[in-house]
């Protein structure tokens, strides 16, 4: 028997704010950089973006950067935040905490070799996009599944949404650079754990009257 749509669950989810780290365009991966006052004001208009939404749970990457913004945005709805590990950013290994520029110098001719087929190697102890994509995808199969009928909020990172993007929509991995997913942005996905449909992609409306600065999204 077909599913209603009725009964699919929908994903919002959410980049993380702006960090120190993004504004000084250093590799993040599964790193940590705290927030800057404004990713902050971003994690704060999404909350209030979001507080008039029938959310039923909220989920988070572990990393401090997305839990940040996932206890702020839970605050409104008195919700626990649901940490889930497979929603962290891609790892980067020894990148991790560089800029490109410091990595070119450090890491020599691996790099450059990386530089040029980076969706599919990983670096050194770090993951390419296969296996960002896999568990990614497995862990938002695994919340709709969970959450059919309600909407749920997962903040996460920009890579982990735009991978799912990627896949959800059968969009060749050449075209990764035409796609940009901005700090405290939201994309919502709706679906079960067969099928997934988009909704909207990186809306930025609840931003408007803030700054941004568009830098690395790792």
């Amino acid at each position: 028997m077909e599913r209603s749509e009725l009964e699919d669950a929908t994903l919002i989810l959410v980049r993380h704010g702006e960090t120190v780290w993004n504004v000084e365009n250093r590799w993040q991966g599964q790193k940590d950089s705290r927030l800057t006052d404004l990713g902050r004001e971003q994690a704060r208009r999404v909350a209030a973006r979001l507080a008039v939404t029938k959310v039923s749970a909220v989920y988070s990457s572990d990393l401090g950067r997305a839990r940040e913004v996932a206890d702020i945005i839970a605050a409104p709805h008195s919700l626990p935040v649901i940490e889930r590990e497979d929603l962290r950013e891609r790892s980067y290994g020894l990148l991790e905490g560089k800029t490109s520029k410091e990595a070119g110098v450090s890491e020599g001719v691996w790099f450059l070799r990386w530089q040029a087929d980076h969706l599919r190697q990983a670096p050194p102890a770090g993951e390419n996009e296969q296996m960002v994509g896999d568990r990614v995808m497995d862990a938002l199969a695994e919340i709709a599944e969970s959450h059919l009928g309600q909407t749920v909020v997962i903040s996460t990172h920009g890579g982990p949404i735009k991978i799912a993007f990627f896949r959800i929509l059968s969009i060749p991995l050449s075209l990764w650079r035409l796609a940009w997913v901005s700090n405290g942005s939201i994309t919502i996905f709706r679906g079960n754990r067969d099928v997934m449909r988009l909704v909207c992609f990186n809306d930025v409306c609840h931003l408007e009257a803030t700054p941004t600065t568009e830098k690395m999204e790792d």
